[in-house]
């Protein structure tokens, strides 16, 4: 049976027909996540978006040097600025100053205030996610990665989270561990904290499925908390939303796909792990 491609296993969750991209709403209480299937050929997205890029961007862009890299780069920066545009009309896709918070949190710095933003991608897939209101946080990862998950695990993870992995049957480490490094590098990109640094700081145990304890000293001090993970054949996800308000805890989480340049899927994605604290 052929392996299914990650295109074909976001699409394999929708629910509706899609819809061209327009004018788009985000309430205080909602987390947005998109889904876009990776372009392979980047002159597809350069014809309609190369001019949205900032000088900084086309440097970027220009200094890779790989056909799939510099696709990707160029998605990226493409549909950050269209998505932008449709939750804010007024403000055209290259007209969005992108740059970076005091954390080092990608953000908008202008020429007005726009949703909170996090992304992630693999080679064939890109996530984004848009909040109103607090910080969000997005990683993805394929399930064929290859890695050492006892070795990451005992560099990353903290001490009773790397002896939990140890003690798991083989079969299990590899789903297990990329359950936990996806939540959190995505609780780590909310919290703005340094990769390295922070990953083992947020600890989840074991016990009764998983359950989550923030970093004691993170700054500013621990706020609201919505943690989010699913699977699409292949593709592990984790959102993760910080904020200051209580609706933080029950807010709704709306995932949808974006199929460069304008088509729009609703997708219907049961969480394996969702928690609110």
């Amino acid at each position: 049976m052929p392996q299914q491609s990650a295109a074909d296993a976001v699409s394999s969750c929708a629910n509706s027909g899609s819809t061209i991209l327009s004018g788009l709403d985000l309430p205080p209480v909602r987390v947005d996540v998109w889904l876009v299937p990776a372009v392979t050929e980047e002159s597809d997205v350069e014809r309609i978006a190369g001019a949205w890029l900032s000088v900084a961007e086309r440097e970027r862009l220009n200094g890779r040097r790989l056909a799939k890299g510099r696709a990707m780069f160029l998605l990226t920066r493409a549909v950050l600025r269209r998505l932008l545009s449709a939750y804010r009309p007024d403000i055209g896709p290259a007209e969005w100053q992108i740059g970076r918070s005091a954390e080092g949190r990608p953000c908008v710095l202008g020429p007005v205030s726009a949703p909170a933003f996090n992304l992630s991608h693999t080679d064939d897939m890109l996530v984004l996610v848009f909040t109103a209101n607090g910080e969000p946080g997005v990683d993805i990862e394929s399930l064929d990665r290859q890695l050492d998950a006892i070795a990451l695990a005992e560099r990353f993870f903290s001490g009773a989270e790397f002896q939990a992995l140890q003690a798991l049957p083989p079969v299990q480490r590899q789903d297990r561990f990329l359950r936990l490094w996806t939540l959190k590098e995505a609780c780590v990109k909310a919290n703005g904290q340094g990769l390295a640094r922070a990953l083992r700081d947020f600890e989840f145990d074991f016990e009764e499925g998983l359950r989550f304890y923030p970093a004691p000293q993170e700054a500013p001090p621990h706020r609201h908390w919505r943690l989010w993970s699913a699977t699409l054949s292949g593709l592990r996800i984790a959102v993760t939303w910080r904020c200051a308000e209580k609706p933080c805890s029950s807010s709704e989480l709306r995932v949808r796909q974006l199929s460069w340049p304008d088509q729009v899927s609703a997708l219907d994605c049961t969480p394996e792990y969702d928690c609110a604290l």
